[in-house]
């Protein structure tokens, strides 16, 4: 874990540009998530559910099932 925080990405890749920063320990839900760029051994990124934004999964500790994204470049704003 980063006790620094974690970047939100505006695609799943760290070459897209950090949009935002959760705190560390930060609570969000999740939207859905897609195989991309591999960080660390992991390539699942995920979409927060109540903003704009990717983060890896590598720095989530996620606690339930979340379902495969349609499309990551769209967004997949729908759901």
């Amino acid at each position: 874990m980063n006790e620094a925080g974690v970047n939100v990405r505006e695609f799943p890749s760290t070459d897209s540009s950090a949009i935002a920063r959760l705190p560390f320990r930060a609570t969000v839900g999740l939207r859905c998530k897609v195989r991309a760029q591999l960080i660390d051994g992991n390539a699942v990124w995920y979409l927060l559910r109540d903003r704009p934004g990717w983060v890896s999964a590598r720095y989530v500790d996620n606690t339930g099932t979340v379902r495969t994204c349609g499309d990551a470049t769209a967004g997949d704003t729908e759901g």
